[in-house]
């Protein structure tokens, strides 16, 4: 039988995720089929194949509405700034990114065809009711997927495809996290088992959500969003450093790099981000207590607290402060982890039907 096609995309304002395999090596460890790039889409100024130029495969180019665009890992080298529209799922920069995580997912599988069998998306929690009905109808719509040279064999020759997908789910993001933290649990985890609940925390770029579980069965009236993530300590951080070195607020990704580096190379001067690590600590502080005052812990009778999403490694220390009666469980590759588990729910539902 023809193994069935499932690709996973997580489009988040700092990155987005695309899942697409999964197997285990000989030594039973997990390998996954899995893509991260920044969800930047910069304008094309020079076609590069036109100009005769050497082409990067990892800067893939998509034409949407008139205007050519770049996207995938090497979009570009520099930094470039981030729009956090509201309506993101209507933006041309949300259909640049689905074409190119398509497109990576069907290179990296080594074919090109028509029909995706499952395409598996989500959105955080407050707009899962109200926009999840319309991602379903975005993501169902056939669009054309640029072809790479070497896999135009795949395509009678064709460098661009319209692509299709049959079937597609569409859930709470932080739904994945769970979904992902359930593969290798054993069957009397709290994680499976009705009346035990579980909370995963996923403090996104622009929203920190909160999906509670009842086993495996979601209890949306427990969960929730609300604006503010990662962006909101990044903002915190650029307007200090810049006000301290005369710079003007720093891009977001230049902030989120310097602190995980230790500096921000300006080329006229270098930065040290040390003294700005307790900055960022004391925002994810109060992010957690606005989060804590939507929420009455002591009658929730949480079993577990899982942290997941690309904010996570940043939240940790703050939830284990003001937590300290849970053990809050990091997930390893958190950035990962919600792709992850919509593939792995994708996988369910086809082998349900």
């Amino acid at each position: 039988m023809k193994a069935r096609t499932v690709i996973a995309i997580d489009i988040g304002y700092g990155n987005t995720k695309v899942v697409w395999s999964h197997s285990l090596d000989k030594q039973g460890r997990s390998r996954w089929g899995e893509i991260c790039f920044r969800s930047i889409t910069p304008n094309v100024v020079v076609n590069e194949e036109s100009a005769g130029l050497a082409s990067q495969p990892d800067r893939i180019l998509i034409e949407h509405n008139g205007q050519a665009y770049y996207a995938g890992p090497a979009a570009t080298m520099g930094v470039e700034a981030r729009f956090l529209d509201p309506n993101y799922i209507e933006t041309d920069q949300h259909e640049v990114l689905l074409r190119t995580s398509i497109h990576l997912a069907m290179r990296e599988l080594g074919h090109f065809t028509n029909t995706i069998d499952l395409m598996v998306v989500g959105l955080p929690v407050s707009g899962f009711t109200n926009r999840g009905r319309r991602l379903h109808e975005i993501a169902m719509q056939a669009r054309p997927i640029p072809v790479p040279k070497h896999l135009v064999h795949t395509t009678s020759g064709a460098s661009s495809i319209e692509v299709k997908a049959l079937q597609c789910l569409v859930l709470p993001q932080p739904f994945g996290g769970l979904r992902a933290a359930g593969q290798n649990a054993s069957p009397d985890d709290p994680i499976y088992q009705p009346g035990k609940l579980t909370m995963l925390i996923d403090p996104g770029y622009r929203t920190l959500d909160w999906f509670v579980s009842n086993g495996m069965s979601p209890e949306l009236k427990l969960s929730g969003s609300f604006d503010g993530g990662v962006s909101n300590i990044l903002r915190t951080v650029s307007q200090q450093v810049g006000f301290d070195h005369g710079t003007g607020s720093l891009e977001f990704d230049q902030v989120e790099e310097g602190l995980s580096t230790g500096k921000i190379n300006l080329g006229f001067k270098v930065i040290d981000m040390a003294p700005y690590q307790k900055l960022a600590v004391d925002a994810a502080k109060r992010e957690i207590a606005a989060f804590l005052g939507r929420i009455d812990m002591n009658k929730a009778r949480l079993s577990r607290v899982l942290l997941a999403g690309g904010g996570a490694k940043l939240y940790e220390k703050a939830l284990q402060d003001r937590l300290p009666g849970y053990t809050i469980e990091c997930m390893s590759d958190s950035v990962m982890s919600n792709a992850r588990g919509y593939w792995l729910a994708g996988c369910d539902q086809l082998a349900s039907t």
